[in-house]
């Protein structure tokens, strides 16, 4: 059996001046934590990372060329253009095509042109006497940017 040696009960008090210098060091160190710790959290939050990013521009062509007879035209008395094209050369990238013939009087046809579709006809009778200038423009489009068009015209 073992019995514990008995320690001196002198021992076991501590020191008056231990016990104040324990109490004056806990205060700033008590403050150094409460202050400390945020900036801590905050520093771990706070990295900063870069990646690479390419950025690049791209400016929309008109189609360069087009196969087909702009023309005036008269149906049912009332006078007009119209436009029939075969093909016309297709731009890079381009997801659609915007056909559009503008009358002297500012009306206009305007023919959305899907990708692939290279041959379309679209007629445009005046409200007037049908005389002046009718402009044709085709136009690409990439996503929701447009290029620039491509312009034909006829005088009437």
């Amino acid at each position: 059996m073992n019995v514990p040696q008995s320690v001196p009960v002198a021992s076991r008090v501590k020191a008056p001046w231990l016990v104040r210098l324990r109490g004056l060091l806990a205060v700033p160190v008590a403050v150094a934590l409460v202050l400390g710790a945020p900036g801590l959290a905050y520093a771990s939050f706070t990295a900063k990372t870069t990646a690479a990013l390419t950025v690049g521009t791209y400016k929309v062509p008109a189609p360069a060329s087009i196969s087909g007879t702009l023309e005036c035209t008269s149906i049912q008395g009332k006078k007009g253009a119209s436009i029939s094209f075969t093909s016309f050369t297709t731009v890079s990238r381009a997801t659609g095509y915007t056909a559009t013939i503008t009358s002297p009087n500012d009306s206009q046809a305007v023919s959305v042109i899907a990708v692939g579709d290279t041959s379309h006809g679209a007629t445009l009778l005046s409200k007037g006497n049908g005389r002046g200038t009718y402009t044709f423009t085709l136009t690409a489009s990439v996503g929701l940017w447009t290029g620039e068009p491509l312009t034909q015209s006829v005088t009437c």
